[in-house]
């Protein structure tokens, strides 16, 4: 296939649709932005339907969107690492760490009101759903020992049928804590969908406020970071999730403070014994 993205679309001008042509005259105007978007945010932008975006990268010789956009990196060089500053990668790597947690905790300040709504429905629920994969689901891992810890009945497995079949069950007293960077993660939009059928709440945390998974949620929390397809498990998106996910457990534990220490308690001293 050819590596560059304006030959390949003057390769295919005659056989595009007028939309299409529109999409085409778009991406090569905004190659760097569509980089970080969304296929939600790109149809948005050209006001067409996510399936005519699909149906035009499917034209071009790509699966999807994600696929499109990981050509479009290439084309532009965005991962392209050599240009990177490697005089001090270390205090790089401490610098944008520190800047992740600042503009996610600004992040979270703006959205305070929300947050608290989330940490409080979690508190009362029946049973909590952790649910991401890849990356995202090491997160969601996280988030059910912590929350198991505090007494919270949470589910996490990396079998995704295994929780298509838990969420066919959920009811209006659970919860599903959805993990997902793109909010554009097939499976867990399809699973989110899955839960709202049952009325099931969902809290998403995302870096994309007009995604599919954004969209199918009842609350939103939002990280700053923007990933490029060749940043997918970066870890200033792993670090903006985890500061996230402190807080809502912090304040969930605040609002069950007795039953959450006793818990706490228990659970640390079930695993005393191992621990030298």
């Amino acid at each position: 296939m050819l590596d560059d993205v304006v030959t390949l679309l003057n390769l295919h001008g005659g056989v595009l649709t007028k939309k299409e042509q529109l999409i085409a005259k778009f991406v090569i105007e905004n190659q760097e932005e569509i980089i970080h978007m969304s296929i939600t945010e790109f149809s948005e932008s050209l006001n067409v339907g996510e399936g005519t975006v699909v149906r035009f990268c499917q034209k071009l010789g790509f699966d999807g969107f994600h696929s499109f956009k990981i050509f479009l990196a290439k084309s532009t060089g965005k991962d392209d690492k050599k240009n990177e500053d490697h005089d001090d990668p270390l205090g790089l790597i401490r610098k944008n760490h520190l800047l992740t947690i600042e503009q996610t905790s600004d992040l979270l300040q703006e959205t305070k009101e929300t947050v608290e709504k989330c940490a409080e429905i979690i508190s009362k629920c029946r049973k909590l759903y952790a649910v991401g994969v890849g990356a995202s689901g090491a997160t969601a891992l996280d988030a059910y020992y912590k929350f198991m810890r505090i007494g919270i009945n949470t589910f996490f497995s990396q079998d995704t049928h295994l929780i298509a079949m838990e969420l066919s069950l959920a009811g209006e007293k659970d919860v599903v804590l959805a993990f997902s960077q793109s909010g554009s993660t097939s499976v867990i939009v399809d699973l989110a969908k899955i839960a709202r059928q049952n009325k099931t709440t969902i809290i998403s945390v995302t870096g994309h406020k007009r995604s599919p998974l954004a969209l199918t949620s009842d609350y939103v929390i939002l990280t700053p970071i923007r990933e490029a397809p060749f940043e997918s498990g970066a870890i200033r998106s792993k670090i903006s999730q985890l500061h996230v996910l402190e807080v809502l457990f912090e304040l969930t534990k605040e609002r069950i403070s007795k039953s959450a220490q006793d818990c706490i308690t228990a659970t640390a001293r079930a695993v005393e014994k191992w621990i030298y």
